[in-house]
């Protein structure tokens, strides 16, 4: 790799292109005809050249954006950012009003030049090797985002109507639940999701990558177990509780009528379930019924049979 007096590194081809330029004037005016060409003969022709020919290139794992990537990634040190990989889940931070503080994409993967149009001061070009070094998966689309948190609103804030039905997290512990659990609520429809007990960050990679990206754009709230009690009451909402571990109360799912106005669903760890807070407050406490050996599901694959037995009900019996 060479540089040029602007300093930033050229690829072979992109040197070939920059005398053709130089020496040609009218070389822009054929550029779909030397672009085919080079097609047709198989050369590798860089969109950079064209769209961003003095964007930076970073081709080193030394480099000291690339080193702060790698802790941000790992959370050591850094608070109030987080990486986001793929293209569907850069879009769906930017459609939740998340702001990129830098973009890295890898010009031998990556493709969609127009989702990044708005952003090319904050774009760097980074090379195949710490594309493979920073990224989680295969299938990302050659993009990775440094982006800002934002603060999130209060449920003190929230006015809701007649028929909400609100979901409720009690310290899930795996990111990848958590992930799942977000996707199937924006499916379903779920307006309001509340967090509490927190156990791993909100923003971790599994959890964006899991939930396709729909943390961003789901309406969450973070609060103290205390306060949710508090605004479920003020607001007259019903609390029905999943009850993995038995209890004396547990009803059947689908001997259960669960078609109130403002109904909101509570479901806890994997290991240890709702905090029994959540058992005293109810108004119902449900289960699956289990016919083979295992006595539970998994959490996240529970909240998707309960969730939309409750739309059912709620569709179908009001």
């Amino acid at each position: 790799m060479l540089s040029n007096p602007f300093g930033v590194w050229l690829y072979p081809l992109d040197m070939i292109l920059l005398f053709l330029t130089i020496i040609a004037p009218t070389f822009f005016f054929y550029k779909k005809i030397i672009l085919t060409v080079l097609q047709l003969t198989s050369y590798k022709l860089y969109p950079s050249y064209f769209n961003y020919p003095y964007m930076k290139k970073i081709h080193s794992l030394q480099n000291t954006e690339i080193k702060n990537l790698i802790k941000i990634y790992k959370k050591k040190n850094y608070i109030n950012m987080f990486l986001v990989e793929g293209i569907k889940e850069f879009e769906m931070a930017i459609e939740g009003n998340f702001f990129p503080k830098k973009i890295f994409i890898c010009e031998k993967i990556f493709h969609e030049y127009n989702m990044i149009q708005l952003f090319h001061s904050i774009t760097c070009f980074i090379s195949i090797k710490i594309f493979k070094k920073l990224a989680y998966r295969d299938n990302s689309g050659g993009i990775l985002a440094l982006f800002i948190e934002k603060s999130m609103n209060k449920l003190k804030n929230i006015k809701i109507n007649n028929h909400s039905l609100i979901l409720i997290l009690d310290g899930i512990e795996k990111p990848g639940n958590i992930g799942s659990m977000l996707r199937t609520a924006d499916a379903a429809g779920i307006q309001i999701i509340i967090l509490c007990n927190m156990k791993t960050y909100i923003y971790n990679s599994n959890i964006i990558r899991c939930s396709l990206g729909s943390v961003f754009t789901n309406n969450i709230f973070i609060e103290k177990k205390e306060s949710i009690l508090s605004w479920l009451q003020e607001n007259k909402i019903k609390i029905v509780v999943t009850g993995f571990h038995k209890h004396e109360n547990t009803m059947n799912l689908y001997q259960t009528k669960l078609n109130f106005s403002k109904l909101a669903i509570v479901f806890g760890s994997e290991n240890k379930g709702v905090s029994n807070i959540w058992f005293e407050k109810a108004n119902k406490i449900i289960n699956i019924p289990m016919f083979g050996n295992i006595d539970s599901l998994n959490v996240s694959n529970a909240m998707s049979v309960i969730i939309y037995e409750i739309i059912r009900q709620k569709n179908y019996f009001m």
